[in-house]
């Protein structure tokens, strides 16, 4: 008589029910949570570079306007 064996449980890969076990199912989550992470942190970077052009755009724009009050006032003398 032949014994036959079942490798379904080792190394924390599948359950004995065929289901992933807790420990993949975790590392998993862990994995996909890394991934949303640094999704979120390329879109606040994206967000924040844009907000950086408009002030830069909007110092530019008053600097402008300033200069040229400043230009009037003078020539006025």
């Amino acid at each position: 008589m032949m014994k036959h064996f079942s490798c379904a449980g080792e190394f924390g890969t599948k359950a004995g029910s065929g289901l992933p076990s807790q420990e993949v199912m975790e590392r998993n989550d862990a994995s996909a949570k890394v991934v949303r992470l640094r999704e979120a942190g390329h879109r606040f970077e994206a967000q924040l570079r844009e907000l950086e052009r408009q002030f830069d755009a909007k110092a530019r724009e008053l600097s402008e306007e300033f200069l040229s009050a400043v230009d009037e006032l003078n020539g006025e003398e």
